[in-house]
């Protein structure tokens, strides 16, 4: 038997990156200008202004027909550059 190897590659480094995630699981709603259904709509750090993104939830948190998640995910971290180039 082959032995396993890694799918990632030993220098690959990730990060922890705050994501909102917004269903409906009861059907179709909008809220905010945002529309929502049964899939996940996720909203990632840095996608929307930090004051809009509190009123945003406050308005999203008042429909109970709305299910609202916070979570943080592992993303690749981003590539460094180099100073010298």
């Amino acid at each position: 038997m082959a032995p396993k190897t890694s799918a990632k590659p030993e220098d690959m480094s990730l990060v922890a990156r705050r994501v909102i995630v917004v269903t409906a699981p009861a059907g179709p709603r909008r809220r905010a200008g945002y529309g929502f259904g049964p899939h996940e709509t996720k909203f990632y750090e840095g996608d929307i202004a930090e004051d809009e993104l509190e009123t945003l939830v406050t308005a999203w948190r008042a429909d109970p027909m709305l299910k609202i998640d916070f979570r943080m995910e592992e993303v690749p971290a981003p590539a460094k550059e180099d100073a010298g180039e």
